[in-house]
């Protein structure tokens, strides 16, 4: 018979209420143990020693669950986790493309990402080259097509133009998911009617928090007047008059307005209370004066999830207070098929290089890289098994990935930034959320 060993990826603890538990994070599995199996599992745990307890049935419910693993099992679910990764890496049906027709923007935020980018517009030359970039990818079934800037809704015609093109031209590449990022100002009849036609998926719009702070914040760049009012007046319009869009409000969070997402959210559910409706914080990042790690000013990841934990046991932001199994889906900038193209026809694989020439990748009427370094950097250099951190990490199996942008930062450019993006991993969490999810079951 062979010997089992306690799996890297379990984890004994004793609850607030003195029951013993025990939870696999490979298996996303939750027992409840008897004192006695838990007292020598979490003994053989600290001494490596091998499975030893005459009872079958205990034996095939932790190997089962994954608690229990062969010398070398948690080496070969590693690959087969890799395996799996790489999958979603190169999976070749789906092209995604997010469209920037203008890095122009009537707002005049002082903290934006964007200062500095270049005041263009996609011209009909870049237009009509988006068919044949599309049509390189032979492979492709389908497209996801996100609209982005700068506003995008300064070039409603670009993107009419482009629309049409797709719809005209490319019948055989459908639009399965079609969204547009947007600061909501300009979102008025004349674009609820062209997304009649063309439907959104999602439609995504920030808040710089309350009337008094977004207005301070979020000024026109002409006048120097606020646009909070007229925001929450367009989004009156578009989930009266596209019922069947989601919309998610993304609330700007740092330090100086933490109370905010607590009003803003009652606030606005309470004001729309509609199924596509969905606000969330978004936490400012804030680099400091060297550029390799946050500012004082900004909310540190350790915070943000404590945060996330207590609007989530209040039912306000969608984060799973169970883990979830997952394999990280990635982004933009770590799938092959997924480009940022600006309005030069230029090629990004994250939307934080948009606008930043050392950042381009390729130009979508050529058939070469530019810079295949940064490109294989991203796709590649990213992922979590070159990390001997991440590689070793407990939370691994339920771990939905890190920022490509600021690990390449970390990797290459000196960067200090914490990267952990899974809930359970901030200090105490683990408990506290699976004691939380234990408690609130009503099976158990």
């Amino acid at each position: 018979m062979n010997d089992y060993y306690i799996s890297r990826y379990a984890y004994f603890f004793i609850s607030s209420k003195e029951e013993f538990l025990g939870y696999s994070s490979r298996s996303n599995a939750f027992l409840k143990l008897g004192c006695d199996l838990y007292a020598y599992l979490s003994e053989i745990q600290k001494t490596k020693s091998p499975f030893d307890w005459e009872d079958d049935n205990i034996l095939g419910l932790l190997k089962k669950y994954k608690f229990l693993v062969e010398e070398g099992g948690d080496d070969d679910f590693l690959l087969k986790h890799q395996f799996e990764q790489d999958t979603v890496t190169y999976h070749p049906i789906s092209l995604g493309l997010i469209i920037a027709p203008t890095l122009s923007c009537n707002f005049d935020c002082q903290y934006c990402f964007e200062t500095g980018k270049r005041a263009s517009r996609m011209e009909d030359g870049i237009i009509n080259q988006l068919v044949p970039f599309i049509k390189k990818h032979k492979y492709v079934q389908n497209l996801h097509l996100t609209w982005y800037g700068g506003e995008p809704l300064l070039c409603l015609d670009v993107i009419k133009k482009i629309l049409l093109k797709i719809s005209s031209e490319l019948p055989n590449y459908p639009i399965k998911y079609h969204s547009i990022v947007t600061n909501g100002y300009y979102f008025n009849q004349e674009v609820i009617d062209l997304f009649k036609e063309f439907p959104l998926n999602a439609i995504q719009i920030t808040l710089d928090g309350k009337k008094e702070r977004h207005d301070s914040i979020r000024k026109l760049k002409k006048t120097g007047q606020g646009s909070y009012d007229r925001i929450i007046s367009n989004i009156d319009n578009i989930l009266k008059e596209l019922p069947e869009t989601e919309v998610h409000i993304r609330v700007n969070i740092e330090k100086t307005n933490l109370r905010d997402f607590d009003e803003l959210y009652h606030e606005l559910t309470h004001r729309w209370n509609n199924k596509n409706l969905s606000v969330y914080p978004g936490f400012l990042r804030i680099d400091d004066e060297t550029g390799k790690a946050m500012s004082c000013d900004a909310i540190d990841r350790w915070q943000a999830m404590r945060l996330n934990f207590e609007w989530s046991k209040k039912g306000m932001v969608d984060t799973s207070i169970y883990p979830k199994r997952t394999t990280s889906m990635g982004c933009c900038a770590t799938v092959i098929n997924s480009y940022i193209i600006g309005p030069k026809g230029e090629i990004y694989k994250c939307w934080n290089d948009v606008s930043d020439d050392k950042r381009v990748i390729a130009y979508i009427n050529e058939d070469r890289f530019v810079n295949s370094k940064l490109f294989y950097r991203y796709v590649v250099g990213s992922k979590w098994y070159h990390n001997t951190e991440c590689i070793k990490c407990f939370f691994l199996p339920i771990c939905q990935g890190t920022c490509a942008y600021y690990r390449l930062k970390n990797r290459y450019e000196g960067g200090k930034y914490n990267l952990c993006q899974c809930l359970q991993r901030g200090p105490n969490l683990l408990n506290e959320c699976l004691e939380y999810w234990y408690e609130s079951r009503s099976d158990k």
